[in-house]
């Protein structure tokens, strides 16, 4: 094997890069802070406070599973009050609460620990999908005594309800989970007669039910932080404090109870068959659910309170072809604070040849930070192709004649109308193929056509010309590829069976040229005499998820330096010890303390764009620093039930704001020469329970409106390096191998020209078959193992994969490359 590779620091200092980022993260954390409730209590006006709640002290900063991280150091809660010299009266109970916390720990240990013992190192993969199985279920903590209320002049409490959750598996309906502990009610009760003022500070990736607190006098403010990330602590101190006003704004529908969100007694382990999950809510997600069917949510999709007021206005209303342009006016009118508003445009659509939500967000724009009187002029725009409707039976998107109401506001709730768009005639914007057809009888929500649409009222009318629109119409064929001149030459020296080993990841414990030690998967190294190095991909979406401290002997084998990390000292590992950890003689030291950023959903509650855009620049310059080409991210699903576990991990409920926030980050990776992002989970991934062999049924305009919405818009504004294909199944066909979605929508009409790969093993036995990958449109079977390469050739022997598909594939993995940073010069 050729000499070994290593771009990563071989200094444990913390570096200028690592400081700026750490800067970043705190202020995209302050800024995804949603104010759900305030009487006057925030900002604090006191450098006094009692502390309590599971949140406090083991303040989580991002989820399990693929979204977790190994940074540096966070910040908690208590640690941000400190550092900005608030004096903390509360110690005896979190200090009970931590050792409660260590008991909990070491009892899971011992549990995993018993289930484990027996794996080997060929059993790794399974191991740790044991460990994500069993998550460290953050203790509540116990009830408060009177001894440990504060005796002195403490006035101000805040209670930090924490949850956890993460891959692998849902939330739960509750008590604990989804629903507030028991200990948590008559803790936040005892805390509201005891002190003044109270805040509840929600510590989640996802909403909790806050009903009992509606019997709770005295909560002054509620605070959804989300998981902020590695500067947490420093960013809701920032807020509390009133340093940044709150500007974070939400971006799912928080319901009054569980049962209010369609389709809840059947998600996930609560329905009666785990193997197929019916979409019977159809298109009505969200707010497209609440608003259309005159459900009352507790806070509504887009709410945010600030420290200060806002008034806005349209003042101009512009139609350019098929760009629709709103230009509005906004005004801090408060007398102390300054602050940001987002202001967002729905549409309302007629709804007559096809049903329709009440409205749909399509367009949005976030102002600079305005002083008090300030003002600030915003102009929001979208493109009418953007807004068309799936007609099913005619397998067209289509403006439908008829009148389209735009509305202007602050959530999707609090809204007017502005102006009206009149068409004369039904525009086809789009002709497509039918694709995954339903295989299961099951009935979708309906509304009544014609019953959805808001009237405009008397606002400025506007004409939309049918000549501006030009039907799109889309060539169904195998999917090719162009081989760039540097792998036109590579290609001369492969046999066919190196064409397969390319199709194949390089396995879990291979030797690699390029090393990363850490990363989830890397490209194969066995085709390094024929001049081909191997490129590596890192998990996961709230950073670069790699190992901190390392060490790379010199005939390239990856030991821990001085000890394993905590999420790796499990079973054989552990028992390893001896020959796992090397001393910093031994070899080349690496170091890789990467950001752990505050989780998408909190990037996407930011409702900032170009600030989610210098994340993924950031993220671009980190993974150029230690050597990654592939980010395993962003994740684009759907926010279908708060219940999914990885909620956190993705943007949320709509389509739309998914769209543009996603575009962002991988706009700002790829701004940087030779690094990509795999955008992920394509598609339909949208619960844990069963996620390998569920199947998600729907019809063909929800998959198309809501499920892969994202990603056609993505490809479309971005066009992300690769693409990841999910667990599930769509309508009773895995993912892997769906030529459908992977060739019919992803390629011929999306026009996406990276690689396909899997996800880690949703192609083995009794999942998606190998052989069905590449000729599907999968390129790259992950993490790979010999299993999948015999199965290839044997599928080439037999004659059920076309050797042009895997030449296809091998061109693509190929190409990525020689274009990866780490590849230009091999």
């Amino acid at each position: 094997m050729k000499k070994f590779k290593v771009y990563s620091p071989d200094s444990p200092e913390e570096t200028k890069m690592e400081k700026q980022h750490r800067a970043l993260a705190r202020k995209v954390a302050a800024e995804s802070i949603v104010l759900l409730k305030n009487t006057g209590v925030l900002p604090l006006k006191t450098q006094k406070v009692a502390l309590y709640g599971a949140g406090a002290r083991m303040t989580i900063r991002g989820g399990a599973g693929s979204g977790d991280m190994r940074e540096r150091y966070s910040v908690n809660i208590e640690e941000g009050l400190q550092n900005a010299n608030v004096t903390i009266t509360s110690k005896a109970w979190l200090d009970r609460f931590q050792s409660d916390y260590q008991k909990q720990s070491d009892d899971r240990r011992n549990l995993i620990e018993e289930k484990i013992k027996d794996y080997t190192q060929k059993d790794v993969l399974k191991m740790f999908e044991v460990i994500a199985a069993v998550p460290l279920k953050y203790p509540i903590g116990s009830k408060i005594a009177l001894e440990e209320i504060p005796q002195d002049d403490t006035q101000n409490a805040i209670y930090v309800v924490a949850r956890q959750a993460g891959e692998g598996h849902d939330r739960h309906v509750e008590k604990g989970d989804f629903l507030l502990d028991d200990v948590e009610v008559a803790n936040i009760k005892l805390l509201a007669q005891k002190f003044k003022n109270l805040t509840v500070i929600v510590n989640c990736g996802s909403m909790i039910d806050l009903s009992p607190l509606d019997q709770i006098d005295n909560i002054g403010a509620i605070l959804f932080v989300g998981q902020v990330g590695t500067e947490g602590g420093n960013a809701v101190a920032d807020v509390l404090l009133g340093k940044v006003t709150p500007s974070g704004k939400l971006v799912d529908t928080w319901a009054k109870k569980y049962t209010d969100f369609p389709a809840a007694e059947s998600y996930s382990y609560l329905g009666s068959d785990l193997t197929n999950a019916d979409y019977t809510e159809g298109i009505y997600v969200g707010y497209r659910y609440f608003d259309t069917f005159n459900v009352a949510p507790r806070y509504p999709f887009g709410f945010g309170l600030s420290y200060t007021t806002f008034d806005f206005k349209s003042t101009s209303q512009l139609i350019k072809g098929s760009s629709v342009k709103v230009k509005t006016q906004v005004k801090n009118i408060g007398d102390t604070y300054s602050g940001k508003e987002t202001i967002q445009l729905y549409i309302s659509k007629p709804g007559i040849q096809v049903q329709s939500e009440k409205i749909a967000l399509c367009a949005f724009e976030k102002t600079a930070n305005l002083k008090p009187g300030e003002t600030a002029e915003l102009t929001l725009s979208f493109d009418l192709n953007d807004v068309a409707v799936f007609n099913e039976e005619k397998a067209l998107w289509l403006l439908e004649k008829g009148d389209y109401t735009l509305l202007l506001g602050d959530s999707s709730q609090n809204i007017s109308p502005i102006a009206v768009l009149k068409v004369s005639q039904d525009i086809d914007v789009e002709k497509v193929a039918h694709i995954c057809p339903k295989t299961r009888d099951f009935k979708e929500l309906e509304v009544a056509k014609g019953k959805t649409h808001v009237a405009a009222g008397d606002v400025p009318s506007l004409t939309v010309d049918p000549a501006a629109f030009k039907l799109i119409e889309h060539s169904y064929q195998p999917s090719t590829a162009e081989p760039t001149a540097k792998t036109t030459e590579i290609l001369n020296n492969l046999n066919i069976e190196d064409l397969v080993t390319l199709c194949v990841g390089g396995g879990q414990f291979d030797k690699y040229y390029n090393l990363t030690p850490g990363v989830a998967g890397n490209t194969t190294a066995a085709l390094l005499e024929k001049g081909i190095p191997n490129i590596n991909l890192s998990d996961g979406p709230a950073g670069l998820n790699v190992l901190t401290e390392t060490l790379i002997t010199p005939d390239g084998i990856q030991k821990f330096l001085r000890k394993i990390p905590d999420s790796n000292n499990w079973g054989f590992i552990r028992k390893m010890a001896d020959y796992a950890i090397a001393k910093p003689q031994e070899g080349r030291p690496v170091y890789q303390f990467m950001t752990a950023w505050p989780a998408v959903v909190n990037q996407a509650q930011t409702w900032d764009p170009d600030l989610v855009k210098q994340i993924g620049s950031a993220i671009g310059a980190e993974m150029l620093e230690i050597g990654v080409s592939l980010w395993l991210a962003p994740a684009i699903n759907i926010h279908r039930n708060p219940l999914c576990g990885r909620n956190f991990e993705y943007y949320s409920e709509d389509p739309y704001l998914t769209s543009v926030m996603a575009s962002a980050v991988i706009e700002g990776v790829q701004s940087h020469q030779g690094v990509g992002v795999t955008v992920k989970h394509f598609c339909c991934n949208n619960q844990e329970e069963n996620r390998d062999h569920m199947s998600a049924n729907l019809s063909e305009r929800t998959l198309r409106e809501i499920y892969t919405k994202a990603f056609k818009f993505v490809v479309k504004h971005a066009q992300p390096k690769a693409v990841m294909s999910s667990y599930n199944k769509v309508n009773g066909v895995y993912t892997a191998n769906n030529y459908d979605l992977l060739t019919k929508l992803l390629r011929n009409e999306f026009g996406f020209t990276g690689i396909v790969m899997t996800d880690w093993n949703a192609a083995a036995e009794g999942k998606a078959d190998y052989q069905k990958c590449q000729a599907s449109g999968n390129d790259l079977i992950m993490p790979g193992y010999p299993v999948a390469r015999e199965s290839l050739l044997a599928g080439l022997k037999k004659g059920t994969i076309p050797e042009k598909a895997i030449k296809t594939s091998a061109i693509r993995i190929l190409n990525l490359i020689f274009s990866s940073a780490v590849g230009e010069d091999f």
